[in-house]
């Protein structure tokens, strides 16, 4: 006769959670979005919200766990700055093109309460902020042609283009709660779950 526990399945995992710091409503959220979907219609990838990933790959039990810590951290934060640096590529298909941040000390300190925040032991890697331009996995050739590109629309010097960044960053004074299962590379079950005024609730 088979167990309660087999004849119910498999326990469910934990749920992925990431906490992103979103380019406040303006001019250089729009200008980042344009150069998303102008890099996704280039070379496919699914759309995404511009962002820079203050922590990722978070595991928590449900909806109501990750938005508990997420309120004791922003509770604990203060607002900062972001600064871009240069265009860049990664190995992966979340950083296959993308913006350097700065690591400015504020930064650095704002991961490091998320990891407490969340019980997440130090990575293996340094934290690596960055906003994505583009996810997908493409050849070197390829990673680097788009980052040129973005590079000419973002910064280029031709009078009154579309796509310039009207500014080197941004001031972060809030973050956003999101569903992230990493496997969906379409992006299809990503999710906002919640929103929070470093210093308190949204």
């Amino acid at each position: 006769m088979a167990s309660a526990a087999a004849a119910a399945g498999p326990a469910a995992g934990p749920r992925h959670y990431s906490i992103w710091i979103e380019p406040p409503p303006g001019a250089l959220r729009d200008a980042l979005q344009r150069e998303i979907g102008a890099q996704r219609a280039a070379r496919g990838g699914p759309p995404f919200e511009a962002h820079v990933t203050l922590l990722g790959d978070i595991p928590a039990a449900d909806d109501g766990a990750a938005l508990e810590a997420a309120a004791q951290l922003a509770a604990r934060l203060e607002p900062f700055r972001v600064n871009f640096l240069d265009v860049s590529t990664g190995a992966s298909f979340y950083q296959c093109v993308l913006i350097l941040c700065a690591k400015e000390a504020q930064l650095l300190a704002a991961n490091a309460a998320a990891r407490g925040a969340f019980g997440m032991p130090d990575p293996p890697r340094p934290y690596m902020p960055h906003l994505s331009l583009l996810y997908a996995d493409i050849d070197d050739e390829a990673r680097a042609a788009a980052a040129a590109e973005a590079v000419a629309r973002l910064w280029g010097d031709a009078a009154g283009y579309g796509t310039l960044l009207p500014a080197s960053g941004f001031d972060a004074g809030a973050f956003a709660v999101w569903e992230t299962p990493a496997a969906d590379r379409s992006l299809g079950s990503w999710r906002r779950v919640g929103e929070f005024r470093l210093g308190g609730p949204r």
